[in-house]
């Protein structure tokens, strides 16, 4: 069984709950936030990992940028892996993950879904493919509530376009827009545009359901036990 920690209780947090029971081998040992949600039922709280005693092989960080900061220091001294798919973070909290991950197996996504995964690929394919000057806009829409813009997908998309560019040796690369829009309850839209003389290359991924970020997560964590130390992101796993 893989003794796992919640980190945050916000709606990623909570889907990775609902989701967990579908997975057999995972045992929740905890379920870490500073007000108790109300889910908790027979699940152990604690306000603060440092309020955690017992014993965790991998802890699930849906939190806020510093909270994973936190997170990090703390898997990095208890030898626990992390997976973490919190957005916005800052500069410390990447060099804390870094620094794990000298230590132990360290994932991080913006979006952990499988679909994503493969959408970044074909961005880099068609990067690389057409040519650098090319004119590339990035949309990502979500629900009201989502607090950064762009999203971590959308500049994640960004990186795979500057990777597939990187292929050429030769003329200056266009730009890259983003355009971000919150409203309703959407759960993620992302679409890149590539402007190319006269033709335009859409590719899009709409998120139908939370849930496929959820079990995105409880994949990747399952195969993160089996890694050893390391900076992976969700490229490696899916």
């Amino acid at each position: 069984m893989i003794r796992t920690l919640l980190y945050g209780a916000g709606r990623m947090a909570r889907r990775v709950l609902a989701q967990m029971p579908e997975f057999g081998n995972y045992e929740l040992v905890g379920w870490i936030s500073r007000i108790p949600p109300d889910e908790i039922r027979d699940i152990d709280w604690y306000p603060s990992l440092d309020d955690f005693d017992g014993e965790a092989d991998l802890l699930i960080d849906f939190t806020l940028p510093g909270g994973t900061h936190t997170a990090a220091q703390w898997c990095e001294q208890k030898a626990v892996a992390m997976l973490s798919g919190t957005t916005g973070l800052l500069d410390e909290d990447i060099q804390a993950l870094k620094s794990a991950a000298l230590q132990v197996p360290v994932l991080w996504a913006p979006n952990l879904s499988f679909g994503v995964a493969v959408m970044a690929a074909l961005v880099r394919q068609t990067a690389a493919a057409l040519d650098a000057s090319s004119v590339v806009t990035i949309t990502d829409i979500h629900h009201k509530h989502k607090i950064d813009a762009p999203s971590g997908t959308a500049l994640s998309l960004a990186m795979a376009v500057e990777q597939g560019r990187s292929e050429w040796q030769h003329g200056e690369p266009g730009d890259v827009a983003f355009s971000s829009v919150r409203e309703g309850d959407i759960v993620g839209e992302h679409t890149v545009s590539f402007v190319s003389g006269d033709e335009v290359i859409e590719i899009t991924h709409k998120a139908l359901d939370g849930k496929v970020f959820a079990r995105g997560a409880l994949k990747a964590g399952e195969w993160l036990l089996e890694q050893g130390p390391g900076y992976y992101s969700s490229g490696d796993w899916s």
